[in-house]
């Protein structure tokens, strides 16, 4: 009997935790880290230990940026960010960044995205989401704070990112120099590609971060979820852009 209600009270737990991450999760910004440097948003009223270590999480990378922009001596550091998919089933967060420090050649930017499972708390496994053939070789590529982000080199991802890029723009010469610019990175192979999910878009966006003398050129390209259905991506992703839509 005793297991038997164990076993019920996990199922219960388990059920829980489903239900809560089947919801739109409304979010709160805390005030600012430091001067121009916006703090991670924290999820209001955590259903769960999931949504708590997401926001334990979120704490951490506000003592990153503040630890870098504390080494960033005679410069300035700012920071934005952007909620891209509050749920169903993911949290999803975009960071910008732009610093100049002493000693350092000229201002500088980049973007980096994390992405939250809303039902484990921790960040999404993307093996466990898109096919081999969109993840390719995953890595681990450090931003200018310290904070480890998952990148994707895969050449099917690449195709489908450069098929997108510039689409609706008018052809000049500026567009092919940054389409020129993006093949070069993968001369010897797809690039890292950094993925977030975009919830207005309906998809997944894609960016390939570039060299800062063409970083003029870096553009998110979102692959809509019907294209990414195609390519085989798991149904629960698709199920959570489809919630994201109706919400």
């Amino acid at each position: 009997m005793k297991y038997a209600v164990s076993a019920a009270i996990l199922l219960a737990a388990t059920a829980c935790a489903a239900l809560a991450a089947d919801r739109a999760v409304h979010l709160a910004v805390p005030p600012p880290v430091s001067k121009d440097i916006a703090a991670m948003p924290q999820i209001i009223d955590p259903a769960d230990d999931a949504e708590r270590r997401i926001n334990v999480a979120l704490k951490h990378l506000d003592g990153n940026v503040l630890r870098a922009s504390r080494t960033c001596k005679g410069g300035d550091w700012q920071r934005s960010v952007d909620a891209t998919m509050r749920g169903p089933g993911f949290l999803s967060l975009t960071v910008t960044d732009a610093w100049s420090c002493e000693g350092t050649a000229h201002p500088d930017s980049g973007t980096f995205s994390i992405v939250y499972d809303l039902t484990s708390g921790r960040p999404v496994d993307w093996t466990k989401l898109l096919p081999a053939s969109l993840t390719g070789k995953m890595a681990l590529e450090e931003q200018a704070d310290g904070t480890k982000i998952v990148t994707l080199a895969s050449k099917r991802l690449f195709d489908l990112y450069m098929a997108g890029y510039g689409a609706g723009d008018p052809p000049d010469s500026d567009l092919q120099e940054c389409k020129d610019a993006l093949v070069s990175q993968a001369t010897d192979g797809p690039p890292g590609m950094m993925v977030w999910l975009d919830a207005k878009g309906g998809g997944l966006a894609v960016q390939v971060g570039l060299p800062h003398v063409v970083q003029a050129c870096e553009e998110p390209v979102t692959i809509p979820a019907s294209v990414l259905k195609t390519e085989g991506a798991q149904p629960a992703l698709i199920k959570a852009f489809d919630g994201a839509a109706h919400k």
